[in-house]
């Protein structure tokens, strides 16, 4: 396993991963900031948790905006966690994973952003380039198992 940690390719793998997961964690904490915020919740023991939150039939729409984004980065960044591994090792030119791997977090960090800010076509455009980097390292993953 530490020779795994060895190898440039993986220790990009394990740095975006990580990238990743915190932009998931702070997008599920804004989620329950921004509840706490409305003072609303779905769940009728969430009441107990938010002080002064009542319970609603449907979340608040600043809410709901939040949990799109974070579903939509985990629709996406699960994917990147199996290929992007599998890429990894598959020994790949160091400078192609780099700039996959650094443009992939980087346009599902700005995708976050602009889906919080409303901001289109650069959500799509983000989202776009994230699909793309994803399908190049499915070939190359294909490629080097075939």
């Amino acid at each position: 396993m530490n020779a795994l940690f060895s190898q440039p390719a993986f220790q990009l793998y394990v740095i975006s991963s990580a990238v990743l997961t915190v932009i998931l964690y702070a997008l599920a904490a804004m989620t329950g900031k921004t509840r706490e915020r409305r003072r609303a919740v779905v769940n009728a023991e969430d009441v107990k948790v938010y002080n002064g939150a009542a319970v609603v039939e449907v979340e608040h729409p600043d809410v709901q905006r939040i949990k799109r984004a974070h579903l939509n980065g985990i629709e996406n960044a699960v994917p990147f966690f199996v290929i992007g591994l599998l890429y990894a090792l598959t020994n790949p030119n160091l400078i192609l994973v780099r700039g996959l791997f650094v443009t992939f977090v980087g346009v599902r960090l700005l995708h976050a952003v602009f889906y919080l800010t409303a901001r289109q076509p650069y959500r799509a455009a983000s989202f776009a380039v994230g699909m793309l980097i994803n399908l190049v390292m499915v070939v190359q993953v294909l490629r080097a198992a075939l």
